[in-house]
């Protein structure tokens, strides 16, 4: 594949959907960065913190009297708040950079104002995605992997809906939105794919 312009992909997701890794097959194929997780990384060894304790708070809304506080600089703050700062930050200049994923994070919210922005939300139903949970986390009990299912969802729908002020799951500020159940993993990146062919992104 290859691009014919600059491209901003910002994936939004359900748990347990495979966004994540939808996202890095289509990193793969464009030959263009993906940021996801990494980012937390990147701000632990900036920064010196714990990488642990950042991913605890990732896409996460969390009460201040509760959370840790970690100064390194900035304003004080609740860490969550510090981390989305900070995760804004990266996507930003990586966007700058050139073409790029970025996974979850608020990015199609960060990067509205970007030119070749092209904002994807991947789904699929509950049963689907407790069967790759249990699976990928190597969980026996159904009902235990449903509630991590509506748990994660409940902190991604608050997180996103909190910065942007939109609601999570809605088509108004997406491009397209793909069940990602209906092709599987491989088909639902060939989806995107003639999708960004046919807007001109790319060709072969």
């Amino acid at each position: 594949m290859k691009l014919e312009k600059k491209l901003l992909i910002a994936i939004g997701r359900e748990y347990g959907s495979g966004g994540r890794v939808i996202a890095e097959e289509l990193g793969k194929r464009l030959d263009i960065p993906v940021f996801d997780k990494n980012m937390i990384s990147m701000i632990a060894k900036k920064h010196g913190f714990d990488e642990d304790t950042l991913t605890s708070e990732d896409e996460r809304l969390s009460s201040p009297f509760l959370e840790p506080y970690i100064p390194y600089g900035l304003n004080s703050g609740a860490l969550s708040e510090r981390l989305f700062t900070l995760q804004s930050k990266i996507i930003r200049e990586e966007a700058d950079k050139g073409s790029a994923i970025f996974v979850g994070r608020c990015a199609d919210d960060i990067l509205k104002k970007y030119d070749g922005l092209v904002r994807i939300f991947i789904y699929a139903p509950r049963n689907d995605r407790i069967a790759r949970i249990m699976e990928r986390e190597q969980i026996e009990d159904n009902l235990a992997a449903d509630k991590i299912v509506k748990r994660t969802d409940k902190a991604r729908k608050s997180y996103y809906q909190f910065y942007t002020d939109k609601k999570w799951e809605s088509y108004a500020s997406r491009d397209l939105m793909i069940n990602s159940a209906v092709l599987g993993i491989d088909g639902t990146v060939d989806l995107i794919l003639s999708f960004l062919k046919g807007a001109g992104y790319i060709s072969n």
